[in-house]
Formats: C-alpha cells, structure tokens, sequence
C-alpha cells in the first residue's frame, strides 16, 4: 500500500480548471487499491502549482523531511510564462520557481513544448509528459492516472534505493562488509531516516525485531558502530519501543532500553495507520 498525499494550495484551486484536473486525478488515483490518498503519513507526496508560494513551501518542507515529491507545473512552466524582460521582482519570483522545482524528486508537464523549456533551462533531470485528460482527447483519464501511478512508484523505488545507498555509505567506515553488526546497524540507521520524516513503519520494526531474535552478533562491536554514527541512544529509544509493541526482552537487545521525553516523540512517529498495527 502507497500513501499519496495531493497538495493543490487554495490559491491554485480557485482556478476551475485546475481544481477539475486535481478532481479527476484523485478520482481516478481511488480506483487503485494499492493507493491510499492520505495526508497522514504519506510516503509521496504531488504538489500541483507553480509560481505559487504555498506549493513552494511544501515542496521545501518535503524535501528537508527527505519525503519523495512529484511536481505537477499545470502547464505553467511552459515559455510564455517567463518574460523576456523580467522585473527584479520577476527574476525573485523564477528564482523560487527555479529552488522548488530542483527539490521536487520528479516533474510533471503537459506538453512537450513545456518539457523543450525545462530541459533547456535544466531545473530538474526527471521531466515527464503526462498530458492533462481534462483538456485534451490525447489520453483518456484511466491512462492519466495510470502513468502518474507509474510514475510514484518509480520515484518510491529510486529513492528508497538512494536512502540505503547513503547509509551503506556510512557504514563503509567499518571494515567486513556482510558483517551482522552492520546488518543491524542497517536496519537501525534507517528507522532513524523514517523518525526523520516521522513516519516509522510498522514493517520495519517487525523485522528489526525478528533479525535481533534470529542473528547471531558481537554487542560490543554494534555499540561501537552506534556510537561512532552517533546513534546509540537513538538505539536504545528503539529497544524500548520494541520492548512494548513486541515484546523483545532485554536479552535480545545489543543495549538497554531507554524510555525518555525523546522515546515519546518516537512512539507518536510510529504509523499507526497500517493495517498491521499492534496494540
């Protein structure tokens, strides 16, 4: 299950056209049970607008949280929208465009004529035509939505890759590459990517928890890991977690649970809206 956040700012939603083409969107994106439109927890978030300083925002804030995004400009990045003598204050409000545009994980535009301009002016590598169904006979509202379905799970897929990409990287430190420790390490390094989109999976801790019942390691030399990436009591919070919702005892855990104020702002990152939730 994939959880879409949709985010059109009440600016960009007083136009009837492109509250239409979110509509249909969001219509079409329901049929699909393996997408849930939330704005809890999402794993993805679609921001729609551009020269829109709330879209700007959101942007921003995804991509400080490390939350993936898709881009929908709503042909409004196509070359008649820039001026050929821009004002000072034309040239702030591109360069905003520009910034929101480079964090966005991928762009959405309705035409190729959009696309020629954003690959000439290089604002973001990952540009795809997906035509807008409401205006257009080119696709049908189906093949909209199923291309803009795609396309989330391949940004999904790049970025999880990307994001244990860099904490392999991180571990490189540490000689023995297939070692257990690591293995943990691991694990534990990316709970703490998802604390910091606050949004911990439950999945994840399942299988933090089945690896420390099943895996034979040195404690010593995991506690050094963990405290050479700075993450020891960020560890130990998790035991404490793992401790409650599954019952790990203490004899399966490389260090003692720590249950603080910290330990608590973790419990509420914990994504209490899956299926498979445990209370």
């Amino acid at each position: 299950m994939m959880r879409v956040e949709l985010y059109m700012s009440k600016k960009a939603a007083g136009s009837p056209d492109y509250q239409a083409h979110l509509s249909m969107i969001q219509q079409y994106l329901q049929r699909y049970d393996e997408i849930e439109l939330s704005h809890e927890f999402p794993d993805i978030v679609h921001v729609f607008g551009a020269w829109d300083a709330s879209a700007h925002k959101k942007l921003e804030q995804c991509h400080r949280l490390l939350i993936p995004t898709v881009f929908s400009s709503l042909g409004q990045l196509a070359p008649w929208h820039f001026p050929k003598h821009p004002t000072p204050s034309q040239v702030l409000q591109t360069s905003a465009q520009k910034k929101a545009t480079q964090q966005a994980s991928a762009l959405i535009v309705w035409g190729g004529i959009e696309k020629q301009e954003m690959e000439k002016r290089k604002w973001n590598e990952q540009i795809h035509v997906i035509p807008n169904a409401v205006t257009t006979s080119m696709i049908s509202p189906e093949a909209m939505a199923h291309e803009t379905m795609k396309l989330y799970h391949e940004i999904l897929e790049a970025h999880d890759r990307l994001t244990h990409q860099r904490i392999q990287e991180k571990l490189n430190i540490f000689p023995n590459d297939d070692s257990p420790e690591k293995e943990v390490c691991h694990a534990l390094l990316y709970l703490r990517y998802q604390y910091h989109r606050r949004n911990i999976k439950k999945q994840t801790l399942q299988e933090l928890n089945d690896t420390l019942n099943s895996l034979e390691y040195d404690e010593d030399v995991l506690n050094n890991m963990l405290e050479q990436q700075n993450e020891a009591q960020f560890a130990a919070r998790i035991m404490q977690v793992l401790s409650e919702d599954y019952k790990l005892t203490e004899g399966f855990m490389p260090l003692s649970p720590l249950d603080d104020k910290h330990t608590k702002r973790l419990r509420e990152a914990v994504n209490t809206t899956e299926s498979n939730t445990i209370k």
